[in-house]
């Protein structure tokens, strides 16, 4: 098989059911070695349309919130989750698709989140489902494809924004968002399931900053750049008011320098 050929066929099926088998089969066949081909065959195709728009209503992060307005905002939460989670399949193959002359152990690794991701979807689809209701039939957002377009020529802007710093900030959101459920005395299905997502993205985000840093050494980037790089793509990146999960992004490879420069450069945007 053609590493980046079968890839590229796995990121824009739009079948979810289709795609996972696709994956599977993929992965299983990569994972023991056989006939792989990873000598790309043309240049990555940039991407121009989420696979989801073909079942999903897509609305601009700008105009999402003015737009979506749901009467049931449990349900609503979860949908969301759920296109975290899908939107973050592609984002694990697009990492391995759109990047090629690296170790094995790279794809390795972005492989392993995709199947991460398609585990934490289908945990969170089958909640929707005993909602009576499947992932696509609320509007959904197209912000974390924006920001894989963003970084379609940059293996450091990609490592660092995509895990470093959106799914990063997801181990925030996530562990606010379960005590809150928790002190509320909310669903506790629905609290396991985002425990699970909250532990296991903690390894996505290690393997972020491993080649993050690994992007850095070869193109003689010092890893202190990670804010500017940010700040560079996302202007008013750090202009938030939620408390960092220091103990979770430590474990993820933060340093407490860094962690202490972040939180600095939130009070001075927020002041």
């Amino acid at each position: 098989m053609n590493f980046f050929d079968e890839l590229f066929e796995i990121i824009n099926e739009s079948d979810i059911s289709t795609k996972f088998n696709k994956f599977q089969i993929f992965y299983d066949k990569f994972k023991a070695n056989e006939d792989i081909n990873l000598k790309r065959n043309s240049p990555a195709q940039e991407l121009k349309t989420p696979c989801y728009a073909s079942f999903c209503d897509v609305v601009s992060m700008k105009e999402f919130n003015k737009k979506t307005k749901p009467k049931d905002k449990k349900l609503a939460f979860i949908h969301s989750v759920a296109h975290i989670e899908f939107s973050a399949i592609d984002i694990a193959l697009d990492a391995c698709y759109r990047f090629d002359n690296l170790p094995r152990t790279y794809y390795l690794d972005w492989l392993e989140v995709a199947q991460d991701e398609i585990r934490h979807f289908n945990m969170i689809e089958n909640l929707l489902k005993e909602q009576g209701t499947k992932y696509g039939d609320l509007s959904v957002h197209d912000g974390l494809f924006i920001a894989l377009c963003k970084t379609q020529e940059s293996l450091v802007e990609r490592m660092a924004l995509l895990p470093r710093y959106m799914e990063a900030n997801g181990l925030d959101a996530n562990a606010h968002i379960i005590q809150k459920l928790q002190k509320e005395g909310g669903d506790k299905e629905l609290i396991g399931a985002l425990n699970v997502i909250l532990q296991e993205e903690i390894s996505h985000v290690s393997k972020g900053d491993k080649w993050f840093k690994f992007a850095c050494k070869q193109l003689n980037i010092n890893p202190n750049e990670y804010i500017n790089i940010i700040q560079t793509l996302y202007p008013n990146s750090f202009k938030t008011s939620r408390e960092l999960n220091e103990a979770d992004r430590l474990k993820a490879g933060f340093s407490k320098e860094e962690l202490e420069m972040i939180k600095n450069l939130q009070k001075s945007q927020n002041a």
